[in-house]
């Protein structure tokens, strides 16, 4: 059987949604035109089906749809094997998993799937809702505008970048921090921020980290691109602290600071110079940050700590090493990393470790900042298991300086 084309009767016209191709993997005949039927009515698609896994690779190559609704459960190539030979495929199209399996089989496919690369919307239980497929093309179609407006900009993936290129941005001055709020899960309020780089690129716009510190991140120039962005956010706590909004800035350390034990005499004199006090300054690590030479990174960490600076353990509940280094290092913080919040409120399973990873913080007195909060169920679950600090879409997107005192200010005036 060869995969069959569905062309929906509407047409493009000037201002409406782009049309999208949709690949439906599904064995059952009855439950493939009935989603197929619901995609349908949603306009501006075309769907195509396929009951085996060799159909739908088929039907890839051939079609190069933006999206695929697999069933794990098909005769001869199944969802799963289907999924590794997609990986493996030039075409990259978006991805959701279905199955009426335990939602535990859907949650490790899930993260199966990610590890070999493919963009995996969601893992749903059937039958799929009318309000799921909605949002699963919403979320397609904005992809796709975004990546028209990158192309439209001129935007380069990050090989298309020289070291050179990049040394001259962060000396004009165009790398720059954009902020994400932090928020007390209980109250609501604005808790902290953390600063991320964006390049202010002057013919292609904004331009995210992923397409230039890749790129340096083995050269002296990341040191650099670490200073600027050290200097610039502390200098925005100070302009926020006059404009009458305090509030606790975290930045990441490339992966060997830790190594110069004169990192925190260097840290306190440029507090002291912007000033502001230490405190107000969070130094993210990860684990990979800290194993490099061990003993003199808890070193560097002691003398941040002993001179008022706030440590925070990012990627937290990721590895055992992260689990060995809370018995040694003098953090304040962890973040608990995306995998284990987002969609945790549709996973017993999920919340059962999201829980855990929660009370273990609590019993070592550490302030645990819950990343990748990206739906209301998420800070629902959140608000329910006591979570102190939370971070993520949902709550608000990085932003400009500017843009963060007004967004501050609003929801300030906003409570009640």
């Amino acid at each position: 059987m060869r995969p069959a084309l569905i062309r929906p009767a509407t047409s493009d016209g000037e201002g409406e949604p782009k049309h999208l191709t949709v690949l439906i993997l599904e064995d059952h005949p009855f439950q493939r035109r009935m989603l197929g039927r619901l995609i349908l009515g949603l306009g501006h698609v075309a769907v195509v089906e396929a009951s085996t896994g060799d159909e739908a690779l088929e039907a890839v190559r051939r079609s190069d749809p933006d999206l695929v609704i697999a069933d794990l459960e098909t005769p001869g190539m199944d969802g799963i094997t289907f999924l590794r030979m997609l990986s493996q495929e030039v075409a990259s199209p978006r991805v959701v998993l279905t199955s009426a399996h335990d939602p535990s089989v859907l949650r490790s496919v899930d993260e199966m799937a990610k590890m070999y690369g493919l963009h995996v919307l969601g893992a749903i239980p059937k039958p799929v809702s009318l309000d799921a497929l909605r949002g699963f093309l919403h979320e397609v179609r904005t992809h796709e505008a975004a990546k028209a407006r990158q192309a439209k900009r001129g935007h380069a993936p990050a090989d298309q970048y020289t070291p050179e290129e990049i040394g001259q941005a962060i000396a004009n001055g165009e790398i720059i921090p954009w902020f994400q709020p932090k928020i007390e899960v209980a109250s609501g309020r604005l808790a902290g921020v953390e600063a991320l780089a964006r390049w202010q690129h002057p013919s292609r716009g904004i331009v995210g980290p992923g397409a230039f510190i890749p790129v340096i991140e083995t050269t002296p120039l990341i040191d650099e691109l670490s200073k600027t962005m050290l200097t610039q956010a502390l200098n925005w706590v100070k302009r926020w602290e006059r404009a009458g909004l305090t509030v606790k800035v975290s930045v990441n350390l490339p992966g060997n600071a830790l190594s110069d034990p004169a990192l925190a005499d260097r840290l306190a004199a440029l507090v002291r110079g912007i000033g502001v006090e230490p405190s107000t300054l969070v130094i993210e690590v990860t684990e990979t940050t800290v194993s490099r030479e061990r003993a003199l990174a808890i070193e560097t960490l002691a003398r941040l700590r002993l001179a008022g600076f706030g440590l925070s353990l990012d990627d937290y509940g990721t590895g055992y090493a992260s689990m060995e280094m809370l018995k040694t290092m003098p953090v304040t913080e962890v973040k608990v990393d995306r995998r284990f919040v987002h969609g945790a409120a549709t996973d017993a399973k999920a919340t059962a470790v999201l829980a855990s990873l929660l009370e273990l913080a609590s019993g070592l007195s550490l302030a645990a900042v819950a990343e990748g909060v990206e739906t209301l169920e998420d800070l629902a679950l959140l608000q329910a298991l006591e979570c102190p600090y939370a971070q993520g879409y949902v709550i608000a997107k990085p932003m400009s300086g500017d843009d963060l005192l007004s967004w501050a200010q609003q929801r300030e005036r906003a409570e009640p």
